[in-house]
């Protein structure tokens, strides 16, 4: 069984076993269950909150399944933004990470400063971030990760 269908089923019951413990019975007079049989009442009860607390075993766990999917969700798609990185800008980052001009970023790669500029503000698009250091900081997150 599923463990939605599992919480519905013991919710439900845990709202039976309460109305349950609280109504009362027809007879000559009107009595409530706790005044006849209190056992019974307090036994009713347990089980409804023993119910309720099952209830929301069920429902941490599925929190916590949709959390990690989430998490999943995240990791892979910041995988996916470095593979859309190309090996050129790729590069490029990794000597801006090292603290490197644009021009010391030109000279090393052989590459005009115009081009660098050019890598760079893909880098930025790609990476959504708006300048130096939040790229930087992304890259690190992303290689500490």
């Amino acid at each position: 069984m599923k463990a939605p269908l599992k919480q519905q089923i013991l919710l439900g019951v845990s709202i039976f076993l309460v109305f349950t413990s609280i109504g009362f019975s027809f007879g000559q007079k009107t009595r409530w269950f706790w005044q006849s049989a209190p056992y019974i009442a307090i036994f009713l009860t347990g089980l409804g909150f023993v119910s309720i607390r099952l209830w929301f075993v069920f429902e941490l766990q599925k929190q916590r399944e949709a959390i990690l999917n989430t998490l999943k969700q995240e990791e892979a798609q910041q995988q996916k933004i470095f593979e859309l990185l190309s090996v050129r800008e790729r590069e490029v980052i990794q000597l801006i990470t090292e603290g490197k001009t644009n021009q010391q970023i030109a000279d090393e790669l052989f590459i005009a400063i115009s081009t660098v500029k050019t890598h760079i503000n893909n880098i930025y698009k790609i990476l959504e971030v708006k300048n130096r250091r939040e790229a930087i900081n992304k890259v690190k997150k992303e290689l500490r990760d």
